[in-house]
């Protein structure tokens, strides 16, 4: 059976942060050779680079439930112009905030926080730091809450409503995703340091 499209989310997966860095896949293997404790406190240390954007996602996720949204009317808003698009006027709806009374919790944003992880990746074809909304752990609100607003069926019922998400995921990127790299390279720095210096 299709699920509802509030659990399909309207499309793909959020999408990973990549925090690139020269021929990782490289310097993991040299601080192995110099010692394996080397590669694994530089695989700690990169999986920790993220630490900052993953709390203040977590900290978003952690404030009060938003409330259903009820519709108030519509405004004009022009849209589109991207990849040489025109650009054209579109009506959207606009709403305010109504509380809602739960009498149930299914533990939905524990799961989305615990899904928030940094991982180190060194294949082959793929190398680098990723900050990702795992949505194996996360489950298929991992997207929707995500949204300023979605649509959900109420609680045993065949009723749908608009509530409000709480967008968790990119302000805190955006904000964070420049210390992020920074401390990465620092740790890589470190890293080559000690490699250098046993002259391998």
């Amino acid at each position: 059976m299709a699920r509802p499209a509030f659990q399909r989310g309207g499309g793909p997966d959020l999408p990973e942060i990549q925090i690139t860095a020269v021929n990782l896949r490289q310097v993991m293997a040299d601080a192995k050779a110099v010692s394996p404790k080397l590669q694994r406190e530089l695989r700690k240390s990169l999986r920790s680079v993220g630490d900052h954007i993953i709390a203040d996602q977590r900290a978003l996720l952690s404030a009060p439930l938003p409330g259903n949204a009820v519709k108030t009317g519509q405004r004009i808003r022009l849209v589109g112009g991207k990849g040489g698009k025109k650009q054209y006027l579109r009506a959207v709806n606009t709403y305010k905030a109504e509380s809602a009374s739960r009498s149930r919790s299914t533990g939905m944003r524990n799961r989305l926080k615990s899904g928030l992880k940094t991982r180190v990746v060194t294949g082959a074809t793929r190398s680098g730091i990723s900050i990702r909304a795992d949505k194996s752990v996360g489950g298929a609100m991992t997207k929707t809450w995500n949204k300023r607003t979605f649509r959900h069926p109420v609680f045993g019922k065949k009723t749908y409503v608009t509530q409000f998400g709480q967008p968790y995921w990119w302000d805190p990127i955006k904000r964070g995703q420049q210390e992020a790299r920074t401390n990465a390279l620092a740790a890589i720095d470190k890293a080559l340091e000690q490699i250098g210096s046993t002259g391998l």
